[in-house]
């Protein structure tokens, strides 16, 4: 290790961009990103859909456009290492990557750890068949279309009811192929409403409430089979099946490192900071709430940076972290862990839900009621609890997120 950095950023994309951004602009100027793709961007880099840039630029564009823009906030002020993996990370701020160069170790005052989501590929959703060529993800075929312009099929079937769900709509019809049904065992859409109309427009069937009960044919998809909202058996003739959605967090690393984190997940333990287990490390992005906006992403990211640009001028010990616990309603809390280091009195909760809720959603701290608000949930949507009060917060005794 010839050299100690003051941040590296694992991934970059947007959160890990942006976290660069806040630190350059907090004086932090040796900072490198380590990037395992040949480009720097992430997953917006080939999207094609004009649902970006809101909240970053205040007008919406195409996701590569804003990838190229969110890059040139940092390109030239400070190291950027594509085709590189990180394979191992080790207490006190130290990384191993592999890439053309070898094997090599780094060190950095902090870590920063953005890698990401992925989404749930075929056999975790226990889906039946052989295995023909023809079944691939929203992420894969994006790829396949704007980075290798080729045609995955021509007669797809989509799988999900996600915004990445209608957005495969899109990045088909750009590539002049009509998808030929949207089939979700949801009996309403994960997405908005209005999407359902968007697909029925451009002459999408929408099979809601159905399952998948198996994928035909040897060397490639020939059909599609599944029962629907009323019991019934249907079977489409296609040449490509697309999963989509259900996104999972990339925790390769944490599980293979020495961070505390989730046993059932794997996700890591994290505070309102973004702070791991061991102080050297941070966490931002999707990796930590599967999965947001590139925007929202972007914007969590600023506040990582600056809180790592903070920890670096001036070191605060915690007094204690209190766990945050949820009921079955719920599949994630994030952040996963309250720190109680710096005079704070309010933070928030990005929440997700298993079902479909409405109701009053509880923040407590044993007989104290931290927050409490009316809220309509819906499965893979992020849900923000705001302002919760933690002043008074004095004992370790967890936080709970409840339902009323």
């Amino acid at each position: 290790m010839s050299q100690v950095y003051d941040v590296i950023i694992i991934g970059a994309g947007p959160s890990g961009l942006a976290a660069a951004r806040s630190l350059l602009k907090k004086g932090v100027t040796h900072i490198l990103l380590v990037e395992r793709e040949k480009e720097a961007g992430g997953v917006p880099r080939h999207c094609r859909h004009p649902t970006f840039g809101i909240q970053t630029f205040l007008r919406p564009m195409n996701g590569h456009v804003w990838a190229n823009k969110i890059l040139s906030k940092v390109a030239g002020s400070c190291e950027i290492r594509t085709s590189t993996t990180v394979t191992s990370i080790k207490a006190g701020g130290e990384i191993e990557i592999s890439s053309d160069n070898g094997i090599e170790t780094l060190k950095a005052k902090r870590v920063i750890i953005a890698t990401g989501v992925r989404e749930t590929p075929r056999h975790p959703r226990l889906v039946s068949g052989l295995r023909p060529q023809g079944v691939l993800t929203a992420g894969a075929l994006q790829q396949f279309i704007y980075l290798r312009k080729l045609k995955p099929g021509i007669r797809p079937v989509i799988v999900g009811s996600e915004l990445v769900s209608f957005s495969a709509i899109w990045t088909l019809r750009n590539a002049g192929i009509k998808a030929l049904a949207l089939i979700d065992e949801h009996s309403r859409p994960l997405a908005f409403r209005p999407s359902v109309l968007y697909a029925k427009l451009l002459g999408v069937d929408v099979y809601l409430g159905s399952h998948i009960t198996s994928i035909n044919g040897k060397d490639r998809v020939e059909s599609v089979e599944f029962r629907d909202a009323d019991g019934k058996s249907n079977q489409i003739a296609c040449d490509s099946i697309i999963f989509t959605g259900r996104f999972t967090g990339e925790y390769t690393l944490i599980r293979n490192s020495h961070l505390a984190f989730e046993p059932e997940s794997g996700r890591p333990l994290f505070d309102q900071f973004g702070q791991c287990s061991d102080p050297a490390f941070f966490v931002v992005g999707n990796m930590t709430h599967p999965a947001d906006m590139g925007d929202q992403c972007y914007q969590e990211g600023l506040r990582v940076g600056l809180n790592v640009a903070d920890s670096l001028a001036a070191s605060t010990a915690k007094s204690f972290s209190v766990p945050v616990v949820h009921d079955d309603l719920f599949k994630i809390t994030a952040p996963n862990m309250i720190s109680l280091s710096k005079p704070a009195n309010k933070t928030t909760l990005n929440v997700r839900v298993m079902r479909y809720f409405k109701g009053e959603i509880i923040v407590k701290h044993g007989n104290d009621i931290l927050y409490k608000g009316k809220h309509r949930c819906l499965p893979e949507r992020r849900i923000l609890l705001k302002d919760i009060d933690i002043s008074g917060i004095t004992n370790k005794d967890e936080i709970i997120v409840t339902t009323r």
